[in-house]
């Protein structure tokens, strides 16, 4: 059975693909390790964004 994947919400929006750039870059530079899957960490990471009200409301929507 497949798992859903985590945090849905934020998928495909402005905000996941920066979060993501940046843990891939400071990966990339050796700068972080990510032990997990990194879809955790990105969706953890945009979820505490958006639960502190840090970003603005077009980093959840994708518009064209």
């Amino acid at each position: 059975m497949l798992q859903p994947r985590p945090f849905p919400e934020f998928r495909d929006t402005p905000l996941w693909r920066t979060v993501a750039a940046a843990v891939a870059e400071l990966e990339a530079t050796r700068e972080i390790a990510v032990a997990t899957a990194p879809e955790y960490v990105i969706g953890y990471l945009c979820q505490q964004l958006v639960g502190r009200k840090l970003l603005a409301p077009a980093a959840l929507t994708d518009t064209p």
